[in-house]
C-alpha cells in the first residue's frame, strides 16, 4: 500500500437536489434528430442509475477503512451525489421509453451484469474500475462544460441535466482516486483495470446503442452517419477532445486534481445568475430546473 497523497483544496462536495421537466422531451431522436447520436445519449444514460449504484457500493466496500475526516465527508458527499444523479436518469430514461427508446432496459440490463461483477471481481478491482470510470466520466464533463453548444439541439431539461451532472462530477472527481489510494494503493492495478474498462465500456454502450435502434426499428440514414462522425470525430468532436486528458490517467504521478478545472463550477454558477460566492443552498432554491439541498 502506498501512502495517500494529501488531499488538495478541492470543492465542496454537496448533493443537489434538483427536479428537471422532462415533459419537453417529445421527439425520439432527441438530439437534432440524428438517430446515432440520439441514441448513445440514451445509452449512456440508461447505463447512469445502476452504474452509479455500483460505485456508491464500491466506496462503501472501503469506506470503514477511511480514517481521514475530509475524505469521509466527500465519501458522504460522493454518495449523496451519484445518488441523485441515479433517480434523475431514471426519470429521464421513463421520458425516453415513453417515446420509443427504451433505456430502462439498459438500465435493468447493466444491473444485473454489475451484481455478476460485485460476485465475482476482487473488491479492489471494484473499486478500480470506479476509479478508473470516475476519470472517465470526468473527462467528458469538462467536455462538455467547455462546448456547451454541443448541447444547444438538446431541450431545456436534458440539457440542464447534463449540465449539472458534469459539474458535480468534477466536484467529486477524485473521491473514488482518494479511497483506492489510502486503502489499496496498487497504481498497476489502476492502470490494469481502466484498460480492460475502456474497451468494456466502449463495447457495451456500442451494443445497447444498437439495441435501442433495433427497437426502434430504425436504421441511421447518411445524414444521421455524416453528423454523428462530426459529433464524435470532427475538429471540437467529442471522442477527438477526451483522448488527451483520458491518457493523463495512465502517468505514474496521476492526480485528478492535476487538472485544476475549478473555474468551470464557477461557470456554471455564474450562467446561472449567482456570484461564485452565493451559498449553494441559495442557488438551488432559486434555480429554475431545482427544488432545494439535501
Amino acid at each position: 500500500m502506498t501512502a495517500m497523497q494529501p488531499i488538495k483544496d478541492t470543492p465542496e462536495i454537496k448533493p443537489r437536489k434538483m427536479d428537471f421537466p422532462f415533459s419537453d422531451v417529445t421527439e425520439k431522436f432527441f438530439y437534432a434528430n440524428n438517430s446515432i447520436i440520439s441514441t448513445y445519449m440514451a445509452a449512456l444514460s440508461g447505463t447512469f442509475p445502476p452504474g452509479e449504484k455500483g460505485f456508491i457500493d464500491s466506496i462503501r466496500l472501503y469506506r470503514d477503512q477511511v480514517s481521514d475526516p475530509e475524505l469521509l465527508e466527500q465519501i458522504k458527499g460522493f454518495i449523496g451525489q451519484e445518488g441523485q444523479h441515479s433517480y434523475q436518469h431514471k426519470q429521464v430514461n421513463i421520458a425516453l421509453d415513453e417515446l420509443g427508446l427504451f433505456a430502462t432496459r439498459i438500465e435493468k440490463d447493466l444491473e444485473k451484469k454489475i451484481t455478476e461483477d460485485k460476485g465475482r471481481l476482487d473488491s479492489r478491482d471494484f473499486l478500480a474500475s470506479t476509479v478508473g470510470m470516475e476519470h472517465i466520466t470526468a473527462v467528458m464533463a469538462e467536455y462538455l462544460l467547455n462546448n456547451p453548444h454541443i448541447l444547444e439541439p438538446l431541450t431545456p431539461s436534458v440539457r440542464e441535466l447534463l449540465l449539472w451532472h458534469a459539474v458535480e462530477e468534477i466536484e467529486h472527481k477524485s473521491v473514488a482516486f482518494e479511497v483506492y489510494q489510502s486503502c489499496v494503493g496498487q497504481r498497476r492495478r489502476l492502470h490494469i483495470v481502466m484498460g480492460i474498462q475502456t474497451l468494456l465500456f466502449v463495447w457495451q454502450v456500442s451494443l445497447y446503442q444498437l439495441s435501442l435502434l433495433r427497437w426502434a426499428k430504425k436504421v441511421p440514414s447518411i445524414k444521421d452517419v455524416v453528423g454523428a462522425a462530426k459529433f464524435f470525430l470532427g475538429k471540437g468532436g467529442l471522442a477527438r477532445n477526451i483522448v488527451g486528458p483520458y491518457l493523463d490517467y495512465f502517468r505514474k504521478d496521476f492526480h485528478p486534481w492535476d487538472n485544476d478545472n475549478r473555474h468551470l463550477i464557477d461557470d456554471w454558477k455564474r450562467a446561472r445568475g449567482y456570484s461564485v460566492e452565493t451559498d449553494l443552498e441559495t442557488i438551488e432554491k432559486n434555480s429554475q430546473y431545482s427544488t432545494g439541498a439535501i
